[in-house]
């Protein structure tokens, strides 16, 4: 296949973030650190508002059935009953999370992306097809990759509505074919799932019987994406990472506490937002399953013990 250039478009985001925004997604009148400070207060009460005023905004969960989740149109040319929702970040800057809702059986015609997709499917069944490639079918915790300038049509099954959780690195757009040629990629687009991923140990300080895998990405560059694995009934102890972690819990139910708040509760397909520098531990529930957690990186890989008296520098 023959890739040319990218075309010299006007940015379609900034057409998203308008339409997502006028939905009550975020008050006109607040920034948004302010408005992530109020969720998580409500979530965590004072102590997370502490937390925010010293380190930034605070970590926080959301759920995709939360009755407080804000859902915003989709473009135009995304089929009727598809929303979009603000999960983190501003969708007209980097490193942005979404929810995208579909209706079940209808299909987003053929569009391309600036940025590169780094997908979790929460609900419904979903097949993508990429130009060039073989279609990937999507099952709930089904881990997907989509390259940017790759054109594609994806389409809900009939299995209820599908609900995609999406990690941009670029400010959020998405370009019909029809409105501008796809510059596309010389990345492939791929699936994963948790029995599919090659884990290997975590660093010395975690339990022995802790597991990472590496699915995208160099983990001492930018923008990697890791499952991680804990087993029923072990902690991390207290740690702390340079970059932010925008997590998706797979399987399990996990505790995280985030210093100066509130305990953050994950059960299966909630997203939750790890600020950095933020020390916290981690433990996996006793329970029957182990506790895998998707996580998508902004900075290279890192976790720092603070028990050898290494602690954050603002």
């Amino acid at each position: 296949m023959n890739f040319k250039n990218a075309p010299n478009i006007p940015v379609f985001c900034l057409l998203l973030a308008a339409l997502v925004f006028t939905q009550g997604c975020v008050d006109s009148s607040s920034s948004d650190t302010e408005n992530t400070i109020v969720n998580a207060t409500e979530r965590g009460g004072a102590s997370g508002l502490a937390a925010a005023l010293v380190d930034g905004v605070p970590a926080f969960t959301w759920d995709y059935d939360d009755p407080e989740l804000a859902w915003g149109p989709c473009p135009e040319f995304f089929p009727e009953g598809c929303e979009l929702a603000v999960v983190q970040g501003n969708p007209a800057e980097p490193n942005a999370d979404v929810l995208l809702k579909l209706a079940p059986n209808t299909t987003v015609d053929d569009h391309w992306h600036t940025s590169t997709e780094r997908m979790v499917l929460l609900a419904g069944q979903m097949t993508v097809d990429y130009e060039g490639q073989e279609p990937v079918n999507l099952m709930p915790g089904t881990y997907a990759y989509g390259p940017a300038g790759l054109p594609h049509v994806a389409h809900c099954g009939d299995d209820g509505d599908c609900i995609l959780f999406i990690a941009f690195e670029d400010p959020v757009d998405a370009i019909p074919v029809t409105d501008a040629e796809a510059p596309g990629s010389e990345e492939s687009a791929f699936t994963l799932t948790t029995n599919g991923a090659e884990f290997v140990d975590c660093p010395p300080f975690m339990p022995e019987s802790c597991g990472l895998a590496v699915l995208q990405g160099n983990p001492e560059e930018h923008n990697a994406d890791v499952f991680f694995r804990l087993k029923p009934g072990t902690k991390v102890p207290k740690h702390w990472h340079t970059s932010a972690e925008r997590m998706v819990l797979l399987s399990g139910q996990l505790r995280v506490n985030y210093q100066g708040q509130a305990p953050v509760i994950m059960n299966p397909f909630t997203y939750a937002y790890g600020p950095p520098k933020l020390p916290h531990d981690t433990i996996c529930r006793e329970q029957d399953d182990d506790c895998i957690l998707f996580i998508a990186f902004e900075e290279p890989v890192d976790a720092i013990d603070i028990r050898g008296g290494n602690l954050p520098r603002p």
